[in-house]
């Protein structure tokens, strides 16, 4: 027996002081209606109607269920209307992931505008330089930089990136500029050690791209403090555009082997396909891909780690 289903028919055999009608109702045959009460009776152990050919009324154990019952599917049908508001309320955590200095492509900016928007919505957010894999560690959304191999995951395109070589007028004033990237051998090369790839820098040249090992003047886990010790006079640092742009336009930097510059790579948003069943997780995704800020369309961005 569909208990709640008897209870409503019970409810509404009462409403209309009919079993034929209460059946016309539920579109069922009169017979079944009958069943549906009998069944509730034998459940509840009680008689819960009198009834003769011409009227029926309730028994006392009648009137106290149909109290009950009616106090039941009020609860039941305010559950439904609110389960249907939670289903389609941005509210919960969201937990994203993406590269250590990433929090550089705006995203910051953006994630505050999406959390004033939404204030239900709490974020947990790992910066980190390795492979997190999102179904086994509970993650919603992943930024990942470069190109993604085949997977069940859902990929977005978000922008692209490029990466730079720069060095200060001065250093370069004192230590030449070098012609090729293999020349940086004999440099001071400032390195961020948060790269999984610790001290081979990459360059493209005829179609193809390499990677050359530098010697490391000075290892550091953050990219803008390679940076400022780039303009700083004390080497040559393959960085993000955008963590050195200031000093790019201040002429404290100066960018240097352009002809062997990596192909701009893509930044995506990558997630497993169940996540769009959350709306938070599918009001984020669309709210990063309309927030993107002009600048960050063709950026020079991050370097690329395995997704």
């Amino acid at each position: 027996m569909d208990l709640v289903k008897a209870i409503r028919t019970f409810v509404n055999v009462v409403a209309h002081q009919s079993f034929s009608a209460a059946a016309r109702e539920q579109g069922l045959v009169t017979s079944a209606v009958s069943r549906q009460v009998a069944e509730l009776e034998s459940h509840y152990g009680c008689q819960l109607l009198t009834r003769s050919t011409r009227t029926m009324s309730l028994t006392a154990e009648g009137e106290y269920f149909l109290a009950e019952f009616k106090a039941i599917l009020a609860r039941l049908d305010q559950l439904e209307l609110g389960a249907g508001d939670r289903r389609n309320k941005v509210s919960g955590l969201i937990r994203i992931t993406s590269p250590l200095h990433s929090a550089q492509l705006s995203l910051q900016p953006s994630l505050s505008r999406f959390m004033a928007k939404y204030p239900e919505v709490s974020l947990s957010w790992l910066l980190a330089n390795r492979s997190v894999n999102l179904l086994e560690e509970g993650v919603d959304l992943a930024i990942r930089v470069g190109e993604l191999p085949d997977s069940s995951l859902v990929a977005r395109r978000f922008t692209t990136v490029s990466v730079v070589f720069v060095a200060s007028p001065d250093y370069l004033a004192r230590h030449g500029t070098p012609d090729h990237p293999r020349a940086l051998v004999h440099h001071r090369c400032l390195v961020d050690n948060s790269n999984p790839q610790l001290a081979r820098w990459r360059y493209q040249e005829g179609g193809r791209e390499h990677q050359i090992r530098v010697p490391a003047t000075v290892e550091v886990n953050k990219g803008d403090l390679a940076g400022q010790f780039a303009a700083d006079g004390h080497g040559i640092a393959q960085l993000p555009q955008f963590m050195v742009q200031q000093y790019l336009a201040e002429g404290r930097l100066v960018p240097i082997l352009q002809a062997y510059a990596l192909t701009p790579q893509p930044v995506s948003l990558v997630y497993p396909a169940n996540r769009t069943n959350s709306v938070a997780v599918q009001a984020l995704i669309e709210h990063l891909m309309a927030d993107r800020p002009a600048n960050l369309v063709n950026p020079s961005t991050i370097p690329s780690i395995t997704p």
